[in-house]
């Protein structure tokens, strides 16, 4: 079974494919790192000649990339590693490849090389993550982050699609762990029925034999800034402040990451992710 890296070869890629490597090794995986170039793929020189200019763009890619895979090979001698480049855009190549072997997961950074490059990994992860076939594991570019996890957040609304994210997320990393709810509510409900209604759902997380105990972790929108959109925002201050090392979001919530990468209009802001999330699969 194999993780599937993307690369842009660029140094918020390799931190992923670090990351996907520590999970590799620690639940004997294999990876398998993906390069897709197009004919205006960035990297080269503007007075670049466009005749042979893909020919040019492989040959490039062929050698990039046997040496960002011999840095990782170097760094991990005892992970089967294989590579290969392929013609196509990210968004829409990922996903078709996903489906060819037998990968358990994508792993991939936040974002990629700089935007003149003609990636913006921030948007194309967002669309990968809604249209992979398998589980996508999102990295965000922190040097120093642990792959060690023993609590997990579990964004939840009570949607069933939830629960097959956690079994989904058991699978691929077949350990115990602990598991935070995390619910948002608007100020307009009452915090007992929400509390009741947590306690509830929560006997269908205890019954995973992978989880030790359950959490709640809630809080309301915030009313007094109707212009920001307080969901990812409240989300975001409650996992930073909790001892959660990965976040699950199901097929449900995937908007929740789209807005974690999208400027507020009237603040241009975009939330940072400091913690990896694991998104369950698109069906």
């Amino acid at each position: 079974m194999k993780i599937l890296v993307p690369t842009d070869f660029s140094e918020n890629a390799f931190l992923a494919a670090r990351y996907a490597a520590e999970i590799a090794k620690k639940y004997h995986y294999s990876l398998h790192i993906i390069h897709f170039y197009t004919a205006v793929s960035s990297g080269f020189d503007e007075n670049e000649l466009e005749e042979g200019r893909e020919e040019s763009d492989l040959l490039k890619a062929d050698l990039t990339i046997k040496e960002w895979v011999g840095r990782l090979q170097a760094q991990y001698p005892d992970i089967p590693i294989s590579y290969n480049n392929d013609r196509g855009l990210l968004e829409e190549a990922l996903p078709k490849q996903a489906k060819r072997e037998d990968y358990v997961a994508i792993a991939m950074g936040t974002t990629g090389a700089s935007a003149n490059k003609n990636i913006f990994w921030g948007s194309n992860t967002a669309l990968i993550v809604a249209k992979s076939p398998i589980p996508v594991i999102v990295i965000p570019n922190i040097e120093q982050i642990t792959t060690e996890i023993k609590k997990v957040g579990l964004l939840t609304n009570f949607k069933q699609e939830e629960l097959t994210t956690l079994q989904e997320f058991v699978h691929i990393f077949k350990q115990e762990i602990d598991v935070a709810l995390i619910h948002v509510y608007k100020e307009s409900e009452s915090v007992t029925s929400v509390n009741n209604r947590l306690d509830s759902w929560g006997f269908n997380v205890d019954e995973f034999s992978a989880v030790r105990q359950t959490n709640k972790l809630i809080a309301p929108t915030l009313k007094e800034d109707k212009d920001q959109d307080t969901i990812p925002e409240v989300i975001s201050k409650l996992i930073d402040v909790q001892d959660i090392d990965i976040i699950l979001v199901s097929k449900t919530r995937k908007t929740f990451f789209e807005r974690l990468f999208t400027s507020s209009v009237s603040k241009a802001m975009t939330l940072k992710l400091q913690k990896p999330a694991f998104f369950g699969k698109s069906l």
